[in-house]
């Protein structure tokens, strides 16, 4: 049956990493990853933090956190007899002694001394020594492209946590979920766990994050061009009728003489002087078209899709 470790393992070898690598990257120390790929779990005091470190090492892989999981309860050992036979009761061995009352007394009194000072031991390296803290999200140097990132983990139940030193609630199992903001570019996420607020024992672990934001799409805008007529009477006066977007702007005899109008729509122009009265579009300029009977010359434009046209 396939285990846990050699899932891990095998996946870390296809990626062509190394334990040294992994390590420095999750933060799990390398004989911790050792002993997963072993399948040495009895190395590990807590079965919180087991699980808590198969859950990083899988998803930094890449692999179904809840699948290998499911691997190792599979594949965690079970107190078993030996084959084929049966473990003998220990009060057999020692049938054939008498208890009295008074060496029962001693033997009660001394287990109760010795679990006294286990305890008092216990408690003393408990409260020396900082909690324990464990990363499961994010992994470490990722950049992402969303501005909302979900920081989980596990440490010791009862302490007190902070995500860049704001208070966080964990649950009766030392688990945790706080999201936090992001500001473009590297971010670095503190975690602290103390046993109590006054408590100066404490674990610390970092994770940088760098945030990018997505490429935005400039949508283009239309530049609308401005389009300016100039009519400039010479030498002589010329008799000129103008009209501009439905409006008349001029309708007499027009003495030398230089003027600019703003067309925004179209334009008609006549006049009797032809050769005496030049017109021109944005300083370009416009050839009348003159009546061979009259001698009037006129001319009708108008501004279609950003452009000049005239008739």
């Amino acid at each position: 049956m396939i285990t846990a470790g050699e899932v891990l393992k095998k996946k870390r070898e296809t990626l062509s990493r190394s334990i040294e690598l992994v390590s420095h990257e999750t933060k799990i120390q390398k004989r911790f990853i050792t002993y997963i790929e072993d399948n040495d779990f009895d190395k590990f005091d807590s079965e919180v933090f087991l699980t808590g470190f198969i859950k990083i090492y899988s998803h930094y892989l890449g692999l179904d956190t809840e699948k290998v999981l499911a691997l190792y309860r599979r594949s965690k050992p079970q107190n078993k007899t030996s084959k084929g036979k049966s473990i003998e009761p220990i009060w057999t061995k020692y049938k054939k002694i008498i208890l009295t009352p008074k060496s029962l007394i001693t033997i009660l009194s001394v287990v109760f001394f010795v679990l006294i000072l286990g305890y008092i031991g216990l408690q003393i390296y408990k409260f020396q020594s900082p909690p324990k803290l464990a990363i499961t999200a994010p992994i470490d140097a990722i950049t992402v492209s969303v501005d909302k990132l979900s920081v989980e983990g596990i440490t010791q139940p009862g302490a007190t946590l902070e995500i860049n030193s704001s208070l966080v609630t964990i649950d009766n199992q030392g688990n945790f979920k706080h999201e936090i903001t992001l500001k473009e570019g590297i971010n670095i996420i503190t975690v602290k766990s103390r046993k109590n607020s006054n408590n100066i024992l404490e674990t610390v672990e970092t994770r940088k994050v760098t945030y990018t934001k997505p490429a935005q799409t400039e949508t283009p805008v239309d530049t609308v061009k401005t389009f300016t007529l100039t009519v400039e009477v010479k030498t002589t006066a010329s008799w000129i009728k103008l009209d501009i977007d439905g409006q008349n702007k001029v309708s007499k005899v027009t003495e030398p003489s230089k003027q600019t109008y703003e067309v925004k729509d179209k334009f008609y122009i006549i006049t009797g002087k032809a050769a005496n009265t030049h017109i021109s579009m944005n300083d370009e300029p416009l050839a009348w078209k003159t009546n061979s009977t009259t001698g009037v010359a006129e001319i009708t434009c108008a501004i279609v899709d950003n452009a000049l046209s005239c008739e």
